[in-house]
């Protein structure tokens, strides 16, 4: 039994070696990526178990994805293999006073073949949150009637269901998805999205009408808005505050909201106050930015115990 299961695609992400133009061919690092995979370790490095559901390809690059999903000490059982369709690929380029620019190749993907089938009934059932992205329901019909069916387990289950819209326009490919953000959003327990994706879904990046809006869902219990270095907005409906962004020295900001995800919703498996979960995923942000890959920033539980109470250990 896990305290916290998982649902998305997790890709193998190259990495130019350096800050050279992909047209020039640089050196590649091979690592993975994936929004659910990302808040799925990152929760687990923090103390917690984990369970992480995805289909990968029956080849190298899913043996990969496997064996380093597993070594973080995430439950890999419900992964499936998928024999007929690859695992997916993503491309980053790190360019100087640019943003990460990042290629899909993941048309077709195995991942884009998870249905209904695969839900794990039992394992939703039995932990207390489940959680997803935006990115999951639109990959596919079934990914998207998996999704639904996945929520309707948790709610006869008392599974909370925690969900960030996560838009990324490159796979929307001019769809309007915005009702379907509406309707995952208002059988949501626990929402985390960022204040760029608010105000496409809401029309405002006004926090307090923001929180107004949002607080007219009768499922909604915790909300958290993500806007990178000016910090984050928390609420649980009774009380907003505002969480500054921890230091950090930024590499590549992507995956910085998936491991704000992991600790705010660590904190809420704590039973944390409101600030503290705020402030834990304000940090495991932070730290995710200083590195190239997506979860070599992810920090262990007593390291963050370390930095909420600014304890600099001995370290020599």
């Amino acid at each position: 039994m896990s305290q916290l299961l998982t649902i998305g695609e997790t890709m193998i992400s190259f990495i130019p070696d350096g800050n050279e133009p992909l047209q020039y061919g640089p050196t590649l690092k091979m690592r993975i990526a994936g929004a659910e995979s990302n808040t799925a370790i990152g929760v687990q490095k923090l103390g917690h178990s984990v369970s992480y559901l995805t289909r990968v390809g029956n080849d190298n690059l899913g043996a990969f994805l496997l064996r380093m999903i597993r070594a973080e000490g995430v439950d890999t059982s419900y992964i499936k293999t998928d024999p007929n369709h690859p695992t997916g690929i993503m491309i980053k380029e790190l360019l100087p006073r640019a943003e990460t620019s990042v290629s899909y190749y993941r048309t077709d993907s195995a991942a884009t073949y998870l249905s209904i089938k695969d839900v794990p009934t039992k394992a939703i059932a039995d932990a207390e949150i489940l959680h997803f992205t935006g990115i999951t329901p639109i990959l596919s019909p079934s990914c998207q009637e998996m999704i639904f069916h996945a929520m309707e387990v948790a709610q006869a289950n008392n599974c909370a269901i925690s969900f960030d819209p996560n838009i990324r326009t490159k796979l929307w490919k001019n769809r309007d998805y915005i009702p379907l953000m509406h309707t995952i959003i208002a059988q949501s327990n626990f929402v985390l999205l960022g204040l760029d994706e608010a105000n496409i879904l809401y029309g405002t990046k006004d926090i307090t009408k923001l929180v107004d809006i949002l607080s007219a869902s009768k499922a909604l219990r915790f909300l958290a808005i993500k806007d990178g270095a000016q910090g984050a907005w928390v609420s649980d409906f009774k009380e907003t505050l505002h969480i500054p962004c921890a230091p950090c020295q930024c590499i590549d900001p992507i995956g910085a909201g998936d491991a704000f995800n992991a600790g705010f919703l660590s904190g809420l498996l704590k039973n944390a106050p409101l600030a503290t979960c705020g402030a834990m995923g304000a940090i495991l942000g932070a730290k995710a930015t200083e590195t190239s890959g997506d979860i070599e920033g992810l920090i262990t539980e007593q390291e963050m115990q370390n930095l909420l109470n600014n304890i600099s250990p001995a370290s020599r």
